[in-house]
Parts: structure tokens; sequence; C-alpha cells
């Protein structure tokens, strides 16, 4: 059974995590301790993902906007920046480049469990998290951000990379996470 038979569940609670470990104590914390906080205070939509009837990883989702320097804003208009480039109509590039937030959703938590880490689960939840962005009709999104942790035993960043995610941001010395964004409709070059 492979990655492609991923089953997504949006969850109310957290009490079927109860037994889930990514191996990285902060979120496994936050998890078991501080998730149903976020779900009951709606902060976040929850989702558990299956394999089969194995639990292989959790992740939630809240809206979010983003804002661009004008140097990555430059980029984009440049083409610099082909990856994160939106596909725009030419008569809305102005009105793009004039905007100071772009709506997003932003994955606040994204969890393998340990055991299941290498396999491609990561970059098949963030492919499906982007579908759903696309096919919700709430309301408008351009772009995916997440705040990736850089801690020293363990950096998201080069997993959000790899899924064409870049920073928006300097790293900030007292600052544990990198804000990075994806744009949902990227420029076909």
């Amino acid at each position: 059974m492979g990655i492609n038979n991923l089953v997504i569940r949006q969850i109310e609670d957290a009490s079927p995590l109860a037994n889930f470990h990514c191996g990285i104590q902060a979120m496994d914390d936050f998890i078991h301790s501080g998730l149903n906080d976020s779900i009951r205070n709606h902060y976040c939509n929850s989702y558990s993902v299956h394999l089969g009837s194995e639990l292989v990883a959790m992740f939630a989702l809240s809206f979010d906007s983003l804002e661009l320097d004008s140097d990555s804003l430059e980029e984009m208009a440049e083409g610099v920046n082909t990856a994160n480039k939106p596909d725009l109509s030419k008569n809305y590039v102005d009105t793009f480049l004039s905007k100071h937030h772009y709506p997003a959703l932003e994955i606040a938590y994204l969890a393998v469990e340990e055991k299941h880490r290498t396999k491609g689960i990561g970059k098949a939840i963030v492919n499906a998290i982007a579908d759903m962005a696309q096919r919700q009709k709430t309301a408008g999104c351009m772009f995916l951000t997440v705040e990736a942790y850089i801690e020293k035993e363990y950096s998201a960043v080069p997993f959000y990379s790899r899924c064409q995610f870049e920073p928006c941001e300097f790293k900030k010395p007292n600052k544990e996470t990198l804000r990075m964004f994806r744009a949902l409709y990227p420029k076909s070059e």
C-alpha cells in the first residue's frame, strides 16, 4: 500500500492521537497536551492521516495572510523567483503588487509518525493540503504558509524547501521557526 492511498480525516479532538509520536519532543508535547485547546478555541482544524488502518501523520490548518516585502514582490514581478510566482492575469499584476497582505492557508502543524519519515508521506500531505486549499470555496487563498522549525536537533526548513516553499523572512536569533510560503497557483513557464 503506497502513499497514494493516504486517507485524511478531520478530527474534532486529539484523542485519536494519544499514541502518536513524531519524535520531536516539543511537537509531541503540544499534540498530546495543547492541540485540543487549539481545536476547541477555533485556532485550527486538525486532521489525522492514515495508511490503511494505521495512523501515520497529523496536520492542522488555519487561515492566514502573507505580507511580502518589496524585495520579494519585485523578484516575483521580474520573474526572478519563478517557482513561487503566482499565475496572475496581465490586468491584475498592478493590483497584486499594490496589496499589503495576501490570503493564505497556514500549515499550523504537520507531523509524521517517526517510523514513517523519509517515505514521502510529508510531501504527499503538503500536496494534499495545496489541493484542499485550491478546492475550498470559503475564502480567497493564494499561498500556503508555515512556521518551519529550525531547532538545533531538528530543522523542517529543508523539507519545506523540497516542497517548493521559500523563506519570507530572515532567520531571527531568538525565534525557533522560519516563516515560509508557497504559491498555490504558480505561473508555469
